[in-house]
């Protein structure tokens, strides 16, 4: 059974049961109404018949009572009858005919207390409804007067009024469920467009698609709202996934290529080595050193790619408060044996007491990795500077160079794996320094840019947040 037809028989049977409860409570208000109605007029009608009642005689000599004629109190739905305290007829209306108003032992009993009563009795195929009056003379029960009405014209009227309320019962309900089915149909015709699009999205992968909605934002309103930022955060992760599955097969073919080259380099010396010492040669210290300088760039190759694999399987880099100025002041002191360019630090005499929370192993790394790119792309006769300052409780490095620079439309691909610029790719480098400082920099909770002039130099910027401001 769908929603729409659960919520439109929802509604009909809510309908339903309060048309039930309200047509019921109608009903007995009505019986009760109507009934009240023929007993006020039972009363006055007795109270009219008493009135003219006389009483003939006095204390001394006995009294009696001179009945009226009942028949002018009487009306063909209204039936007088007079009995005495031995329940003998003693007058009653014409319009009873042979027959008499009914008349038990209880009923006499109770006249024998001197208090007027209602009671209902059958007649036939009639209901009455009868007030029994007590007639007292000296305060003694001497009779009973009878006033009775027929109940068919109320019991008529409460069967047109069941009818009614059952006619009418059944086309409500019939309304209500027409109505209901279509408020339910239109109210959840937004999640059968959800439904639909996360259809089409499951068939055809297409997460830019979204859910039309311009109604007001209530229930459905969020859920379509909702759903439309999951698509978005689903499209957003699977962007990621895609580029993180493109970045990581880029990722295996740089490597295998930069793993192929030192291999063959070294498997061609060896079995050039071992051809020479089949003829006794002497081993030529060329093909020596090419195996050794192609073992050291696998083996900084290989270590690079393991501190990016730790990166990516989520490894952390503990910090602890460390001083700046020694640290950068050791990195100066080693920095000028990675070149021949002259080299100068400035501002590290500002650095006294700047504390920072970091790796010590990891920033050095961090900072070679800039040096030894300044050093390896500066002529001898150019100048790298390493520049120290701070700022709003920042602390500002930056490693300039008067090498060649980097084109603009290299800059925003520098810090990405395996990734060289074509000036640059003569050079022995991996390709994954700077990704390793980048990945550095983030650990530490700072920042890294780089700017750059074709033909003037490069300079870049490493920001890292100071403990103690």
């Amino acid at each position: 059974m769908s929603l729409r037809v659960r919520l439109a028989l929802l509604v009909t049977i809510t309908l339903g049961l309060t048309f039930v409860i309200l047509g019921g409570l109608v009903y007995l208000l009505m019986g009760h109404y109507l009934t009240n109605e023929i007993d006020r007029s039972l009363v006055t009608r007795a109270q009219e018949v008493v009135r003219s009642f006389k009483v003939e005689g006095n204390i001394l000599r006995q009294q009696r009572i001179t009945l009226p004629n009942v028949n002018v109190f009487s009306a063909p739905d209204t039936f007088i009858q007079i009995v005495d305290s031995d329940g003998f007829v003693v007058t009653r209306s014409d319009n009873l005919g042979r027959q008499s108003l009914p008349l038990g032992p209880q009923t006499l009993i109770q006249a024998g207390n001197g208090i007027a009563f209602f009671e209902t009795d059958v007649v036939g195929n009639h209901s009455l409804r009868i007030y029994n009056v007590p007639l007292l003379l000296q305060n003694q029960p001497v009779g009973l007067l009878q006033v009775a009405r027929l109940l068919s014209p109320v019991q008529q009227t409460l069967g047109n009024l069941r009818r009614v309320l059952l006619l009418l019962g059944l086309f409500l309900v019939f309304i209500a469920t027409t109505l209901g089915y279509i408020l339910a149909r239109t109210a959840l015709r937004p999640i059968d467009r959800l439904t639909q699009v996360a259809e089409q999205i499951g068939e055809g992968k297409d997460l830019d698609q979204r859910v039309p909605y311009s109604g007001p934002m209530d229930e459905v309103g969020r859920l379509a709202a909702t759903f439309n930022g999951m698509l978005a955060r689903l499209q957003r992760a699977y962007t990621s996934l895609e580029e993180a599955y493109s970045a990581q097969r880029r990722f295996v073919a740089d490597a295998s290529h930069e793993l192929r080259t030192p291999l063959t380099t070294i498997r061609g010396n060896v079995d050039l080595l071992r051809k020479m010492q089949g003829r006794g040669d002497a081993m030529p210290e060329e093909a020596l050193a090419d195996i050794a300088g192609e073992a050291e760039r696998m083996s900084r190759l290989v270590n690079d790619l393991l501190t990016l694999a730790r990166a990516d399987a989520g490894q952390e880099i503990k910090g602890e408060p460390l001083a700046v100025q020694p640290l950068l002041q050791e990195i100066a002191r080693q920095a000028p044996l990675l070149g021949q360019a002259a080299f100068t630090a400035t501002g590290l005499d500002t650095l006294a007491g700047k504390m920072i929370l970091g790796n010590r192993d990891f920033l050095k790394q961090l900072f070679f990795i800039l040096l030894d790119n300044a050093f390896k792309y500066t002529p001898p006769e150019g100048r790298i500077e390493l520049v120290a300052s701070t700022e709003t409780g920042r602390l500002v490095i930056k490693v300039r160079d008067t090498g060649p620079g980097i084109a603009p439309q290299d800059l925003e691909h520098i810090f990405d794996r395996f990734y060289r610029a074509d000036a640059m790719r003569s050079s022995d480098g991996t390709g994954l320094g700077l990704a390793i400082a980048r990945w550095i920099v983030e650990q530490h909770q700072g920042q890294i840019g780089v700017e750059s002039t074709v033909g003037e130099g490069t300079t870049f910027t490493v920001t890292l947040p100071l403990v103690n401001g």
